[in-house]
């Protein structure tokens, strides 16, 4: 179940239909890389460097919170007192 943990992370699907739709995209995930691996190996090391890709590209991803805030007179966001 730890595909279906990671996708639960970075998917926003919630409640028993959003977790089928997980269900769904783990499913397809497994078929695509079983068909394209050339034996358990390839197909564990295909699995595994996609869900590295996934989890990194999510802790890469800067917070865009901030971005439409001003820069203060120090060059800093937000106001000064």
């Amino acid at each position: 179940m730890c595909r279906m943990d990671t996708l639960k992370r970075h998917l926003p699907f919630s409640g028993q239909e959003g977790l089928q739709e997980l269900k769904k995209i783990a499913i397809r995930f497994e078929e695509k890389n079983y068909t394209a691996a050339t034996n358990q190996s390839d197909y564990l090391h295909k699995i595994s460097v996609k869900m590295l890709g996934m989890e990194t590209k999510s802790q890469n991803t800067i917070p865009t919170a901030n971005a439409n805030t001003p820069l203060g007179p120090g060059g800093s966001g937000g106001t000064t007192a």
